[in-house]
């Protein structure tokens, strides 16, 4: 036996030996021998842990780290300290808990522990940092128990079916008249609630426009709504998601209407996001009278904005609406339409605060099939490219 064994067996023989003489007095004038024989038997040292780990680490230095650490996996029962931070489970009753936007794992950790869901932070905390999955948690109300093992508080995070409340995907680029059903359907409230709530725009927290009009200020995406919201509180939701996009990405607040409705437009006039830009720089060089426009602002002649005043879901127009004397009719009125004609998204609204150099004064899209658009500088190019929309529309028939 070397001395790191001898100082270890020193330590235990005097612990067992007191704690025998604890429960029976008579034990405590023994020999060496009865300290020894107490010595034997093994009992979880919870009080002297510390001090264990200090004398480990320094036996480690010594070269005795390995006879240390098996010594205390041995004699310590390290698993019962790991039962002291985390319940069991399965867990008992039932709890509602709010995953918030842009909540780390840490604050999940924190709303589960304040639930009593979990019974500390660090377990669940590590198993989140170590699940590529966690990142998949949607913000919403879950439903979860109290006293789970933060494993099954995780993994019922990650199942649909535990989610409390209506959950809704909204598309980019949808229109405000198509986006009510829509939400309508998915929590059961009528359509007319919505409706009533989007004509009081500016209670939802949308800036007065010339449109009187909540439209562009929906923002696309998931969203699970807690299952006593009112229409008012999905809207007013979904306008400060759109808010707080538009503030992250620097837009001054006399901005954003300008930006979303260019945003908006392109939505519905480019096919490919890589074109989305070029649509709105094509829109502004318009309105700016570039290249052959001579200084000249010149209309911006879309049948978006006409079939948005006409309710039509395609793009195309008749002329009886391209006559018509909407403020979203950009044939009849020069500049921008009234406001925007449909709730755009991330990539659109990028596009509209930075639209790549260009002098393109029109465009066209010479194959609906694929989305390919042309854009030109000039009429005559233009006019080439109108020829070869048409070329293709009559070989299909």
């Amino acid at each position: 036996m070397n001395d790191d064994d001898s100082l270890l067996d020193e330590l235990v023989g005097e612990d067992e030996a007191q704690h025998a003489a604890d429960e029976h007095p008579a034990a405590g004038r023994g020999s060496r021998r009865g300290k020894r024989r107490a010595a034997g038997r093994r009992t979880p040292l919870r009080t002297m842990l510390p001090a264990l780990v200090v004398l480990l680490a320094l036996l480690a230095v010594g070269g005795g780290g390995f006879l240390g650490y098996r010594w205390l996996t041995a004699n310590v029962d390290v698993a019962s300290d790991a039962d002291a931070t985390d319940y069991p489970g399965p867990g008992t009753g039932e709890v509602v808990i709010e995953v918030k936007e842009g909540d780390s794992g840490g604050d999940i950790a924190r709303t589960l522990q304040e639930a009593g869901v979990i019974k500390t932070t660090a377990p669940f905390s590590a198993q989140f940092g170590a699940n590529p999955d966690a990142s998949k948690i949607s913000p919403g109300s879950y439903r979860l128990k109290k006293q789970m093992s933060s494993d099954e508080a995780l993994t019922a995070l990650l199942d649909p079916a535990n989610v409390a409340g209506a959950k809704v995907t909204i598309p980019e680029g949808q229109r405000m008249s198509v986006i009510l059903p829509r939400l309508s359907d998915a929590t059961g409230i009528p359509v007319a609630d919505f409706e009533a709530a989007a004509a009081d725009y500016t209670a939802l927290g949308v800036p007065e426009n010339p449109a009187k009009s909540a439209e562009g200020y929906l923002w696309p995406g998931t969203y699970v709504f807690a299952e006593d919201a009112t229409a008012q509180d999905v809207l007013s939701e979904m306008v400060a998601r759109t808010l707080s996009e538009l503030d992250k990405r620097g837009v001054a607040p006399q901005d954003q209407y300008r930006i979303l409705t260019l945003a908006s437009i392109a939505e519905k006039e480019a096919k490919t996001p890589e074109d989305y830009g070029r649509v709105v720089r094509t829109i502004q060089n318009r309105l700016d009278g570039v290249g052959e426009a001579g200084g000249t602002p010149m209309p911006l002649q879309l049948d978006s904005t006409v079939a948005y005043a006409s309710g039509r879901s395609s793009v195309s127009t008749t002329a009886e609406e391209r006559a018509s004397d909407s403020p979203y009719n950009t044939y009849m009125h020069a500049g921008l339409p009234v406001g925007p004609i449909s709730n755009p998204g991330g990539e659109t609204i990028d596009a509209a605060i930075s639209p790549p150099e260009g002098d393109w004064l029109y465009w066209v899209t010479v194959n609906t099939d694929t989305g390919e658009t042309k854009f030109a500088a000039t009429k005559a190019e233009h006019d080439a490219n109108v020829r070869e929309w048409q070329q293709w529309a009559q070989s299909k028939g």
